[in-house]
Protein backbone atom coordinates (compact mmCIF):
# COMPACT_ATOMS: atom_id res chain seq x y z
CA UNK A 1 0.00 0.00 0.00
CA UNK A 2 2.69 2.44 0.81
CA UNK A 3 4.33 2.29 -2.85
CA UNK A 4 0.72 3.10 -3.93
CA UNK A 5 0.44 6.27 -1.71
CA UNK A 6 3.83 7.10 -3.45
CA UNK A 7 2.50 6.55 -6.93
CA UNK A 8 -0.14 8.84 -5.96
CA UNK A 9 1.81 11.23 -4.50
CA UNK A 10 4.43 11.33 -7.27
CA UNK A 11 1.66 12.09 -9.85
CA UNK A 12 -0.17 14.59 -7.38
CA UNK A 13 2.61 16.57 -6.53
CA UNK A 14 5.20 15.64 -9.63
CA UNK A 15 8.06 14.84 -7.74
CA UNK A 16 10.26 13.07 -9.93
CA UNK A 17 11.19 8.98 -10.09
CA UNK A 18 14.76 8.88 -11.18
CA UNK A 19 17.54 10.53 -9.29
CA UNK A 20 17.66 13.30 -11.73
CA UNK A 21 16.06 15.87 -9.00
CA UNK A 22 18.89 18.57 -8.38
CA UNK A 23 21.41 17.40 -5.94
CA UNK A 24 20.23 13.70 -6.16
CA UNK A 25 22.37 12.66 -9.53
CA UNK A 26 24.92 10.96 -7.38
CA UNK A 27 22.79 9.23 -4.32
CA UNK A 28 22.65 5.42 -3.94
CA UNK A 29 19.11 3.99 -4.76
CA UNK A 30 18.14 3.50 -1.26
CA UNK A 31 19.33 6.83 0.00
CA UNK A 32 16.46 8.26 -2.98
CA UNK A 33 14.56 5.81 -2.20
CA UNK A 34 14.59 7.63 1.55
CA UNK A 35 13.99 11.16 0.27
CA UNK A 36 11.57 10.72 -1.92
CA UNK A 37 9.83 8.13 1.31
CA UNK A 38 9.73 11.38 3.28
CA UNK A 39 9.18 14.29 1.25
CA UNK A 40 6.29 12.05 0.24
CA UNK A 41 4.84 11.71 4.02
CA UNK A 42 5.95 15.23 4.51
CA UNK A 43 3.49 16.09 1.61
CA UNK A 44 0.42 13.84 3.27
CA UNK A 45 0.98 15.19 6.38
CA UNK A 46 0.89 18.88 4.94
CA UNK A 47 -2.53 17.98 2.74
CA UNK A 48 -3.76 17.33 6.20
CA UNK A 49 -3.38 21.05 7.46
CA UNK A 50 -6.42 22.67 9.12
CA UNK A 51 -8.07 18.92 9.84
CA UNK A 52 -9.50 20.18 13.12
CA UNK A 53 -8.30 19.43 16.55
CA UNK A 54 -10.28 16.48 18.29
CA UNK A 55 -9.36 14.62 21.47
CA UNK A 56 -8.56 11.45 21.03
CA UNK A 57 -8.69 11.60 16.84
CA UNK A 58 -7.26 9.23 14.76
CA UNK A 59 -8.97 10.23 11.47
CA UNK A 60 -9.14 13.28 9.49
CA UNK A 61 -12.61 13.98 10.49
CA UNK A 62 -10.21 15.27 13.14
CA UNK A 63 -6.83 13.89 15.28
CA UNK A 64 -5.21 14.52 18.41
CA UNK A 65 -1.36 15.20 18.01
CA UNK A 66 -0.06 11.21 18.69
CA UNK A 67 -3.44 10.29 16.68
CA UNK A 68 -2.12 12.84 13.98
CA UNK A 69 1.87 11.15 13.90
CA UNK A 70 0.19 7.38 13.82
CA UNK A 71 -2.27 7.75 11.38
CA UNK A 72 0.70 9.59 8.92
CA UNK A 73 3.13 6.89 9.72
CA UNK A 74 1.10 4.34 9.49
CA UNK A 75 -0.07 5.27 6.29
CA UNK A 76 3.70 4.64 5.03
CA UNK A 77 3.74 1.13 6.95
CA UNK A 78 4.91 2.41 10.05
CA UNK A 79 3.74 0.92 13.34
CA UNK A 80 4.01 3.97 15.68
CA UNK A 81 2.38 4.23 18.83
CA UNK A 82 -0.34 5.37 19.03
CA UNK A 83 0.39 7.96 22.28
CA UNK A 84 2.92 10.30 22.36
CA UNK A 85 4.50 9.13 25.84
CA UNK A 86 5.06 5.76 24.19
CA UNK A 87 6.08 7.40 21.39
CA UNK A 88 9.20 8.62 23.60
CA UNK A 89 10.50 4.75 23.90
CA UNK A 90 10.31 4.38 19.98
CA UNK A 91 12.78 5.07 17.30
CA UNK A 92 16.54 6.67 17.95
CA UNK A 93 16.90 9.84 19.60
CA UNK A 94 18.67 12.45 17.79
CA UNK A 95 20.04 15.88 18.89
CA UNK A 96 17.74 18.57 18.13
CA UNK A 97 20.43 21.01 16.59
CA UNK A 98 20.70 17.21 14.33
CA UNK A 99 16.56 16.74 13.50
CA UNK A 100 15.66 17.04 9.60
CA UNK A 101 12.58 16.21 7.75
CA UNK A 102 10.59 13.03 9.04
CA UNK A 103 11.78 12.82 12.82
CA UNK A 104 8.93 12.97 15.17
CA UNK A 105 9.41 15.76 17.99
CA UNK A 106 8.46 15.36 21.79
CA UNK A 107 7.49 17.66 24.37
CA UNK A 108 6.18 18.03 28.22
CA UNK A 109 2.38 17.99 28.15
CA UNK A 110 0.96 21.18 29.40
CA UNK A 111 2.74 21.64 32.75
CA UNK A 112 6.54 22.72 31.59
CA UNK A 113 7.80 21.23 34.74
CA UNK A 114 6.30 17.69 34.02
CA UNK A 115 8.55 15.94 32.10
CA UNK A 116 6.32 13.44 30.86
CA UNK A 117 5.77 13.32 27.20
CA UNK A 118 2.72 14.32 26.36
CA UNK A 119 2.73 16.09 22.75
CA UNK A 120 4.12 14.88 19.32
CA UNK A 121 4.70 16.37 15.88
CA UNK A 122 6.81 15.76 12.71
CA UNK A 123 9.49 17.75 12.16
CA UNK A 124 9.20 19.11 8.19
CA UNK A 125 12.26 20.81 8.34
CA UNK A 126 16.14 20.08 6.93
CA UNK A 127 18.98 19.82 9.00
CA UNK A 128 20.90 22.59 9.82
CA UNK A 129 17.63 24.52 8.65
CA UNK A 130 15.21 26.40 11.78
CA UNK A 131 12.99 23.74 13.29
CA UNK A 132 9.72 23.45 12.07
CA UNK A 133 7.10 20.80 12.44
CA UNK A 134 3.50 19.72 11.91
CA UNK A 135 1.05 18.94 14.49
CA UNK A 136 -2.76 19.11 15.76
CA UNK A 137 -2.48 21.75 18.09
CA UNK A 138 -4.94 22.07 21.22
CA UNK A 139 -4.70 25.87 21.65
CA UNK A 140 -8.10 27.36 20.60
CA UNK A 141 -8.33 23.78 18.77
CA UNK A 142 -6.73 25.21 15.87
CA UNK A 143 -5.88 21.08 14.28
CA UNK A 144 -3.39 20.54 12.02
CA UNK A 145 -0.83 23.55 11.53
CA UNK A 146 2.82 24.31 11.27
CA UNK A 147 4.89 25.67 13.72
CA UNK A 148 8.29 27.01 14.09
CA UNK A 149 10.11 25.57 17.10
CA UNK A 150 11.60 29.00 17.81
CA UNK A 151 8.19 30.94 17.49
CA UNK A 152 7.20 30.44 21.26
CA UNK A 153 8.35 29.95 24.34
CA UNK A 154 6.14 27.55 25.28
CA UNK A 155 7.48 24.87 22.86
CA UNK A 156 11.37 25.57 23.64
CA UNK A 157 9.90 25.21 27.63
CA UNK A 158 8.13 21.80 27.13
CA UNK A 159 11.18 20.17 24.32
CA UNK A 160 11.82 16.81 25.68
CA UNK A 161 13.54 15.06 22.39
CA UNK A 162 13.18 13.93 18.78
CA UNK A 163 13.52 10.48 17.86
CA UNK A 164 14.01 8.92 14.20
CA UNK A 165 11.94 6.30 12.47
CA UNK A 166 12.99 6.57 8.64
CA UNK A 167 16.02 5.36 8.61
CA UNK A 168 17.03 5.69 11.94
CA UNK A 169 21.06 4.26 11.23
CA UNK A 170 21.54 7.28 9.04
CA UNK A 171 22.15 10.59 10.87
CA UNK A 172 21.75 12.78 7.93
CA UNK A 173 25.46 14.01 7.80
CA UNK A 174 26.48 12.44 5.17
Amino acid sequence: MAKWILVVFVSLFGMPLSGQAQGTSSLKPDELSTIYQTDTLIGFAKSLLGVPYRYGGITPEGFDCSGFVNYVYSSFGFSVPRSSADMADYGMEVPLDSCKKGDIILFAGSNAHKRPVGHSGIVISEIDEPVKFIHSATSNKRGIVITAFDAFDYYKSRFVKVIRVLNPLKDGSE
